[in-house]
């Protein structure tokens, strides 16, 4: 996200670090149709003792005071799930499977999929360059998609992202290339920097002719039934978006629900294809087994995209471990994280409302996974 990097950036890049935790997965059988539903039977294997799971995980959500949902798959069932705190403090509204969270940085993930299904139509190439769609930015005629999905264009935004006020995405991509600069310096190396997926948002309209929105619903929310999706600027009655909470002093560990975060109405549309974009954790889970191991991608195109392109491991939205894909997003009250599994059996997804410097739910979602694996 955008303003979520400057603030990262403030903290001296403690979630620039190269995350060491794993993203989520959905239903065993993904594979052999587009929707198959989250499966909450009893998750029979013997040798794994579930009590003693489940019980280790809620002595780590203690101790964190974590406000939010955590949902653990398990060879592609429900093996642990879990709300706590509250999703309106204000309304006395609690935090429940169905409720919905910011996911920030982690909707790249569906941004790149969805490029990559352009270049399975052939609409694109992954060695397309920049300058086809955007000729007037410095170092376009070098740099490729491929290099825009790894974080390794060398594109920087030094100062703000977006304008402050509500645009059409064109306009607001506009109003970013006016502000890029191009380092050659940092070409070809990976330096998490959100602006490649922006433009990548815009490349994406430029070739369906669709707004990204439009091409977000129809890829995710209605192919696979997503009940509890929706972009942050818009409003639904039937889907409970939560608050999200943040402490005044950045380091305190309290969960005193005291300070809601407060977000302008263009944030939202400035995070074009990078952090606009509300989920539960099992619509979240869902849709990226559906990206990582279901029918949206050919195998082969699912190897190419999530692969690591640099030391980091990022690639295609996703930091590529050994059978562990993993995102995370941050911002705007906000702490996402999601592990996968390669064949998408194995998950673990926490998104948490209540952002704190001091408790990072990172660490504690990478144990959860090793347990999971273990």
């Amino acid at each position: 996200m955008k303003r979520k990097f400057r603030y990262i950036l403030a903290c001296l890049a403690i979630f620039l670090s190269i995350p060491m935790f794993q993203p989520i997965l959905i239903s065993a059988d993904d594979t052999t149709k587009d929707n198959v539903p989250i499966d909450n039977s009893t998750n029979n294997d013997e040798s794994f003792d579930a009590t003693s799971f489940k019980n280790q995980v809620n002595t780590l959500l203690n101790e964190k005071k974590f406000s939010g949902t955590i949902l653990v798959m398990r060879n592609g069932k429900v093996l642990y799930e879990t709300s706590r705190g509250y999703s309106n403090y204000a309304k006395g509204k609690l935090n429940t499977e169905n409720t919905s969270y910011e996911i920030d940085s982690i909707q790249k993930s569906f941004t790149a999929a969805m490029i990559m299904k352009q270049v399975e139509l052939g609409k694109l190439s992954l060695d397309d360059k920049l300058s086809k769609f955007y000729p007037n930015i410095p170092g376009s005629k070098k740099i490729t998609i491929q290099q825009m999905l790894d974080m390794k264009s060398g594109l920087l935004m030094p100062t703000q992202i977006g304008p402050s006020q509500v645009m059409s995405d064109d306009n607001i991509l506009k109003n970013d290339i006016t502000k890029l600069h191009f380092s050659s310096a940092y070409y070809n190396k990976w330096f998490y920097s959100p602006i490649n997926y922006n433009l990548l948002s815009g490349i994406l309209e430029k070739t369906t002719g669709k707004s990204y929105r439009y091409m977000f619903t129809k890829t995710y929310i209605d192919k696979l039934h997503l009940k509890h999706t929706i972009f942050a600027y818009d409003k639904s009655s039937h889907i409970d978006k939560a608050a999200g909470y943040s402490n005044i002093d950045p380091l305190s560990a309290k969960a005193d629900y005291r300070n809601a975060f407060r977000t302008n109405k263009y944030y939202t549309y400035d995070e074009l294809g990078t952090g606009q974009v509300y989920m539960s954790a099992e619509d979240l889970y869902k849709a990226e087994q559906y990206i990582v191991a279901g029918k949206m991608l050919t195998k082969k195109s699912q190897k190419q995209l999530h692969k690591s392109g640099s030391h980091s491991m990022y690639g295609g939205g996703f930091y590529n471990d050994k059978n562990n894909k993993f995102a995370n997003g941050w911002g705007y009250g906000f702490q996402d994280v999601i592990h996968i599994s390669d064949n998408g059996k194995n998950a673990v997804v926490a998104l948490e409302n209540y952002q704190r410097i001091s408790v990072d739910i990172k660490p504690v979602v990478v144990q959860i996974y090793n347990m999971l694996n273990n």
